[in-house]
C-alpha cells in the first residue's frame, strides 16, 4: 500500500575545499553511518552531467557547480540524503544552497597548500607547476573560500578518524 503525503526530509551535506583536502576521501568514510545516503563526487558529476566540452574558467565552473547544487537539492525534496564532495567554492554557489536545500550543511576542509601537494591524488599541482594543467582552481583560477560554513576541518592537523568524529557530531547536532 502506497503511503500518503511527503517524503520525509532529505538533507545536503556539501563537503568542500580545493584539490588535495580530502573531499573523497572523507566522504567516503562517512557514507557507512548514512544508510541509504546518495555520495556524488565532482569528478564524477563532471563526467556525467557536464558536456564534454565544459570548461574549467570560473564561469563554466560556477555554471557546473549550480547544476550539481540543482541536482542535490531535486534528491534532497525527494527525501534522500546526499553527500556531495565538490570544489564549487562560489559563494553564489553557496548563498543559493542556503536559501534553497533542505537540511544544508556545508563542510570546509581547509588544509594548506603544502598538505594538499603533498597528496596530490590527481597528480595536479605537479601537472600544473610543468605548465600541463591551466585554470586550477585556487592556483591561477580564484576561487571564492566559504565565509560562513557549519564546520571547517583542517585535513592536515586532524586525522581522517578525527574528522569524520567531527562531522558525524554537526550531522547529529543539526
Amino acid at each position: 500500500m502506497a503511503s500518503s503525503g511527503s517524503p520525509p526530509g532529505g538533507r545536503v551535506i556539501w563537503i568542500t575545499g580545493l584539490s588535495g583536502a580530502g573531499k573523497s576521501t572523507l566522504a567516503r568514510a562517512l557514507m557507512p553511518y548514512l544508510p541509504g545516503a546518495v555520495l556524488l563526487d565532482g569528478d564524477e558529476l563532471r563526467a556525467v552531467l557536464g558536456t564534454p566540452h565544459t570548461g574549467f574558467d570560473r564561469q563554466s565552473r560556477l555554471a557546473l557547480a549550480m547544476i550539481y547544487a540543482r541536482f542535490c537539492k531535486l534528491l534532497a525534496d525527494q527525501g534522500q540524503t546526499v553527500v556531495i564532495a565538490t570544489i564549487s567554492l562560489f559563494h553564489e554557489v553557496h548563498a543559493w544552497n542556503r536559501a534553497h536545500m533542505p537540511g544544508y550543511l556545508e563542510v570546509f576542509l581547509d588544509a594548506p597548500e603544502a598538505a594538499r601537494r603533498a597528496r596530490d591524488p590527481k597528480g595536479l599541482y605537479a601537472a600544473a607547476d610543468q605548465g600541463q594543467v591551466a585554470q586550477m582552481a585556487g592556483q591561477d583560477t580564484a576561487v571564492d573560500l566559504p565565509e560562513i560554513p557549519h564546520l571547517i576541518l583542517n585535513t592536515a592537523a586532524v586525522a581522517l578518524d578525527q574528522c569524520l568524529d567531527r562531522l558525524l557530531q554537526e550531522i547529529r547536532s543539526a
